[in-house]
Parts: C-alpha cells; sequence; structure tokens
C-alpha cells in the first residue's frame, strides 16, 4: 500500500475524525433524549441537519485563529 508523506498527517486526522464527531455527537444526542416509541434514525438525521451547518462555520471561524494562536503566541519561532 502506498502511503501518504508526513506532511498530510494532519490533515487525515481531521478528515477522519470530524466526520466522525459530527455524525455521532447527534447520535448521542438523540439516544439521551428520545422515547422508547420514537424512530432514532429520522430523529438523529434531523439532528444531523440542525448541527452540522453550524458546526462547519463554527469549524471555519475558530480553526484559522486557534492555529494563528499557537504559530504566534505558543510555538517558538522557526530559526532561518
Amino acid at each position: 500500500m502506498k502511503k501518504f508523506p508526513r506532511k498530510f498527517q494532519y490533515p487525515l486526522m481531521v478528515s477522519m475524525v470530524l466526520p466522525t464527531m459530527l455524525l455521532s455527537m447527534p447520535a448521542i444526542m438523540v439516544a439521551k433524549t428520545q422515547t422508547t416509541n420514537g424512530n432514532f434514525f429520522e430523529a438523529w438525521l434531523s439532528a444531523v441537519f440542525q448541527m452540522v451547518p453550524s458546526a462547519l462555520i463554527v469549524l471555519a471561524l475558530v480553526a484559522p485563529a486557534v492555529r494563528l494562536f499557537v504559530t504566534r503566541v505558543l510555538l517558538e519561532p522557526e530559526l532561518k
């Protein structure tokens, strides 16, 4: 199997973790709040369609801010 270069480590991790979280968090929420006679799949799908757009907007705003904070404040400057 051909492997990816090390520089793709974080994008690959995010591309696997983000969909898992965006689909499992609504499932957890529905499982905790749903009554026993409800349709889980329909409730989960509704929760996904409500949550995912907001989560992606938050991600688009928070990710660059966190990256800027980490690179400017927390990490030592690169040696040239």
